[in-house]
C-alpha cells in the first residue's frame, strides 16, 4: 500500500488530496480504478472515518482519494453555508485531473465510485446531475440531507438570529488548526491549517433553502447503482430525508437493483466510533461485493 498527499489545482484554490493505493490494485483497461472521498460540513479528510473507509476499500484492492473541499482542511479558499453548487464543481473538477493526471508517482486511474458524507453527500448528487457525463458507477449516499430548506433545530443561537435580523450575517465559528506562520501565509503540505471564520449570511441561507435534490430523478441511474447509508439515530438529518432520496432514485431507475437503502441500527450522523464503523463497512462491503461484477470488476 502507498499512500501520496497532492494538490489539485481548480479555479478559485488548490484543493489537497490523499491517495491511498494498495500493492495490488484493481484494474479497468489498464489504468487503476479509484473511489473519490467527500466530507461533510466543515470537516476534512483526516476526519477518522474517512483514513478507516480509505483502509477498507484498500482491502478490497480498490484505490482512494479523499480530498477536503475548498475552504476545508488544508485546501485554500473559503466555503459558505450555501455553496453545494460550488462543491459539485470541486468534485468535476478533481475527477478531470484524476483522469487526466492521475496520482501522482501512480499510472493513470479512472473514477469508478464515490462515496460523499453530509453535505458532501448531497454535493455529490448535484455533481452526478451537473456533470452527468462524469459520474462513476457507483455512488454512496452517506447521511446525506435531502431537506435543504429545512434547518437542524437549535443549530443557531439566539444572538445568532438577532445578529441576522439586524445585520444580516454572524460570525457562527471558528475553525481549524492555529495557524504556525506568524505572516499568515498560506499553509501547505503537511503543516498545520490556517484557523478560519465561518460566516452565515441571509444569502447563504437563501442560496442552501433554493437548491433543489429533486434533481436526483436526472441521475444516470441506467448506467450508475447508489447506495444510501443511514444511521437510525443519527441526530443531524431526519431519517425521511433518506427516504426521500430513495423514492426519488427508484422512480427513475430503470431496474430495482440500481438503488439500495440501509438504515444502520444504532448509528448516528458522524460515524465516529468502532462500532458504528464496523457496522459501516458491512454495509458497505456486502453492496460492493454485490455491484462490482456487474460493472466487470
Amino acid at each position: 500500500m502507498s499512500q501520496t498527499e497532492f494538490f489539485v489545482p481548480s479555479r478559485t484554490s488548490q484543493l489537497f488530496a490523499r491517495a491511498i493505493v494498495p500493492n495490488a490494485p484493481r484494474t479497468t483497461n489498464g489504468r487503476i480504478v479509484v473511489f473519490v472521498l467527500s466530507h461533510g460540513l466543515l470537516d476534512n479528510i483526516d476526519a477518522p472515518m474517512f483514513r478507516h473507509i480509505q483502509q477498507t476499500l484498500c482491502t478490497l484492492s480498490i484505490a482512494s482519494v479523499a480530498f477536503d473541499f475548498h475552504g476545508n482542511g488544508r485546501s485554500t479558499g473559503t466555503t459558505s453555508y450555501g455553496n453545494y453548487h460550488d462543491e459539485a464543481d470541486d468534485i468535476a473538477n478533481l475527477v478531470q485531473y484524476l483522469h487526466s493526471v492521475g496520482i501522482p508517482n501512480t499510472k493513470h486511474v479512472y473514477v469508478i465510485g464515490m462515496l460523499a458524507h453530509s453535505k458532501g453527500a448531497s454535493s455529490m448528487m448535484l455533481f452526478a446531475t451537473k456533470y452527468a457525463y462524469l459520474c462513476p458507477s457507483l455512488l454512496v449516499n452517506l447521511s446525506g440531507r435531502f431537506w435543504l430548506a429545512r434547518e437542524i433545530t437549535m443549530r443557531w443561537t439566539q444572538e445568532n438570529q438577532r445578529q441576522l435580523r439586524e445585520t444580516g450575517k454572524f460570525l457562527w465559528r471558528r475553525y481549524g488548526a492555529k495557524p504556525t506562520k506568524s505572516n499568515g501565509a498560506i499553509i501547505t503540505g503537511s503543516e498545520q491549517q490556517l484557523v478560519r471564520e465561518y460566516w452565515i449570511s441571509m444569502s447563504d441561507m437563501a442560496e442552501r433553502a433554493g437548491t433543489d435534490m429533486g434533481v436526483v430523478q436526472m441521475l444516470p441511474l441506467h448506467r450508475t447503482f447508489v447506495l444510501n447509508i443511514m444511521g437510525s439515530k443519527d441526530q443531524i438529518v431526519p431519517d425521511d430525508d433518506v427516504w426521500e432520496y430513495d423514492r426519488l432514485m427508484r422512480m427513475a431507475a430503470p431496474h430495482a437493483d440500481r438503488v439500495v437503502t440501509r438504515i444502520v441500527p444504532g448509528a448516528k450522523h458522524f460515524w465516529n466510533n468502532q462500532r458504528e464503523l464496523e457496522a459501516l463497512d458491512r454495509s458497505l462491503v456486502r453492496w460492493l461485493t454485490t455491484v462490482l461484477p456487474k460493472i466487470g470488476l
